[in-house]
């Protein structure tokens, strides 16, 4: 239901464009990189801190490090992910 791929990552960026089923909720995640993400296509509902928030093609959520979160996709929807620092996890 998850198609992952690294776009980049240089200095202390990655990118990483996301494509994800509808239907697919994710588990509780929480890191130490930063991570901005922006919906190119479809509409998922962020869970950022126990705040719900809908988002639709070109718009964005912000999370900021060691936050919880968690996603829920509405629609087949693709997501660029920006990371800093890189997520060294993301690379294996």
């Amino acid at each position: 239901m998850v198609k992952r791929e690294v776009l980049s990552s240089e200095g202390s960026l990655m990118v990483v464009k996301v494509q994800i089923k509808k239907g697919f909720e994710g588990d509780t995640d929480q890191h130490p990189e930063e991570q901005l993400s922006y919906i190119e296509k479809g509409q998922v509902e962020f869970e950022v801190n126990g705040q719900k928030n809908i988002l639709s093609a070109s718009e964005t959520q912000y999370i900021p490090s060691n936050e919880k979160h968690r996603v829920r996709v509405i629609e087949d929807c693709v997501i660029i992910d920006i990371f800093t620092p890189i997520r060294q996890d993301l690379l294996k």
